[in-house]
């Protein structure tokens, strides 16, 4: 297998690339570029950086593409006989190295994983019942009743799983991108419940800022009548060259290129007073840009419950963490349409070295859909 470069223009039926990209979009221009629209794609993951670079850089998608021999071409969209299809890619993938291949296991963490059993069940009705094959497959109810009430959803219903996942995915981009986007003061204060990855979300907060956007941050640490322990902060912020305070009176100005974050101590969920002194303190040092922290891999009453008493004390941004440990991100797409905070970042990991990206809605998309339907309709993939 080889690695897709510029000199791959009118390439050899048969062969197999490897290419590795920043999003679906760069793919699908990409390999209609090089291999043409006959080629296909054999498989899609994720992979992130390695050492500091996942500090500050955003997990990019590798791709398995090949340009299938002429008495093996089949339409993508043509999907009739699935279970001859797959057979035939696992017969011809013997060059593809183990690690580029997605695996299809049921996930132990989440029962919304079909078995093998039902991933046979679903292909039969692939061309006739998407909606079925998705709620099967792990896609929150939710965001399927949301997307049935579409204006557009009569003429959704009856395409392939090709062509329904692709105009799905228009129209969540669509919707995501109609969101008020509010921009980001000086001050900024991450609040959120005990154990949603507070500072450590802020800990990569500050190394974007300091290794991609290159300015000079300060961090104060607020006990808000809580014992708030500064050990580990500490530690990051001198090796990254970020001055750590405990009393707000001895924080020196704030400004854009040097921006004051505020690291508040977990607030409980069964505690409205803990956020309503939040509230005041934040009112006090005069922070407009209040990001909530949610961990989202918990329940959704829980991220609701969040949301609201988040909402109650005038947060204005979202921060997702643990995004890594979902199946997929379809849970989370009802609450970031129905609410007025601005989508700011997705962490993966649980330690300060795991990835951090600002593009919310690349890296939602990536994981909307399940792996193996993903990366069949992957070639009929229209630029969103």
């Amino acid at each position: 297998m080889e690695t897709l470069t510029d000199n791959h223009s009118g390439t050899k039926a048969g062969k197999r690339f490897r290419l590795t990209v920043k999003s679906a979009e760069e793919a699908v221009r990409v390999i209609r570029e090089k291999l043409g629209d006959k080629a296909r794609v054999l498989s899609v993951r994720q992979v992130g950086g390695e050492g500091l670079k996942k500090f500050i850089s955003s997990p990019k998608l590798e791709v398995i593409a090949e340009i299938p021999p002429e008495d093996q071409l089949v339409e993508t969209e043509n999907l009739d006989n699935p279970k001859d299809q797959i057979a035939n890619s696992e017969v011809n993938s013997p060059s593809v190295a183990p690690s580029a291949s997605p695996s299809v296991k049921p996930s132990t963490n989440e029962s919304s994983i079909p078995t093998a059993t039902e991933e046979d069940i679903l292909t039969d009705s692939v061309e006739s019942d998407s909606f079925k094959i998705l709620a099967k497959t792990g896609f929150d109810s939710q965001l399927l009743s949301d997307i049935s009430s579409w204006s557009n959803w009569n003429s959704i219903k009856d395409l392939s799983l090709a062509e329904s996942l692709k105009e799905i995915t228009i129209g969540l981009s669509d919707r995501f991108r109609s969101l008020k986007v509010e921009p980001t003061d000086d001050r900024i204060a991450l609040i959120g419940a005990p154990g949603v990855g507070k500072t450590t979300t802020l800990c990569k907060f500050l190394a974007h800022e300091v290794f991609m956007n290159k300015k000079t941050p300060n961090v104060l640490k607020v006990e808000n009548g809580v014992p708030n322990p500064d050990d580990a902060l500490r530690i990051f912020c001198e090796v990254v060259g970020v001055t750590l305070y405990r009393e707000s009176n001895k924080t020196p100005d704030s400004s854009m290129d040097s921006p004051l974050y505020l690291d508040f101590p977990g607030l409980s969920l069964g505690q409205a007073d803990e956020w309503s002194r939040t509230q005041e303190v934040l009112d006090d040092l005069n922070v407009k840009t209040r990001v909530l922290v949610l961990n989202a891999a918990y329940d959704k009453q829980v991220l609701s419950k969040s949301i609201n008493l988040g909402n109650n004390i005038g947060a204005t941004h979202l921060a997702l963490t643990h995004f890594d440990e979902l199946s997929n991100s379809t849970k989370l797409w009802p609450l970031l349409l129905r609410n007025n905070l601005s989508p700011l970042c997705i962490c993966n990991g649980q330690n300060v070295t795991g990835d951090f990206s600002t593009n919310v809605l690349n890296q939602m998309i990536s994981r909307t859909f399940p792996e193996e339907l993903y990366a069949r309709g992957f070639s009929s993939y229209r630029n969103i």
